[in-house]
């Protein structure tokens, strides 16, 4: 399986998103490879820590590309149970490549108006990937969401947004997941001290069930909707 995390705008969370993905899913048995096609190279901050600190690898991690990207993929996918791809924050070649060989794209998006423009875009753009790949699956999750109480009819309102916007394209195959990651400082905490979530929380810390809640529904539709 082939997942890439994409969104054109910085700041969604597309990096955490993707290490705690890898991380998650390589802690579940899965031989996992994490691309880095972000020329930021953000996730190989979070690999040289860990090797830095003298931690076990999770998972294997390469930093790719422009026109390599599509030949790693094909040549890696064999090789492994997963691939997690982490785009770059930006419309370019290695996003729209990654979206063509991808089983599985996750847009994260958080509760504001200038993600809800980008988000709009990103739709359409999943659409058109759709066209060529057709057993693309597109998930859209809500992001670094507020934990503040007085603010939850922003996150109601973008889901009914997305709602909306779903079917005013007519896209059926997208799926809004139900789960949603809040924002919490223990991310940060984590990346600091090369650690994974699984690794660096308590049991019950509401950074860990979060998480954990979208993992495991991500886990279910990918079951129901992927020739695995």
């Amino acid at each position: 399986m082939v997942i890439s995390i994409i969104n054109e705008k910085g700041g969604s969370g597309k990096t955490t998103l993707a290490v705690n993905l890898a991380a998650y899913l390589a802690e579940d048995g899965d031989n996992v490879l994490l691309i880095d096609a972000d020329p930021q190279r953000s996730t190989g901050v979070f690999c040289d820590i860990r090797s830095q600190l003298g931690l076990k690898s999770l998972f294997s991690n390469v930093s790719t590309t422009s026109v390599s990207l599509v030949y790693e993929i094909k040549r890696m996918r064999n090789s492994f149970d997963t691939i997690v791809i982490d785009t770059g924050g930006r419309d370019n070649k290695e996003m729209r490549k990654a979206m063509l060989t991808s089983n599985v794209i996750i847009i994260p998006t958080v509760p504001s108006q200038y993600d809800v423009s980008v988000l709009d875009r990103m739709l359409d753009l999943s659409a058109q990937a759709k066209e060529l790949n057709k057993e693309l699956l597109t998930l859209v999750l809500v992001n670094r969401v507020s934990p503040n109480p007085f603010l939850t009819t922003e996150l109601k309102g973008l889901k009914e947004y997305i709602n909306e916007a779903k079917s005013e394209k007519n896209l059926k195959d997208v799926i809004l997941l139900e789960s949603v990651i809040y924002e919490r400082q223990v991310y940060k905490k984590a990346v600091i001290n090369g650690n994974s979530l699984n690794e660096f929380c308590k049991k019950n810390d509401k950074a860990l069930t979060d998480f954990q809640a979208f993992y495991d529904e991500f886990i279910k539709i990918a079951n129901k909707n992927l020739r695995r």
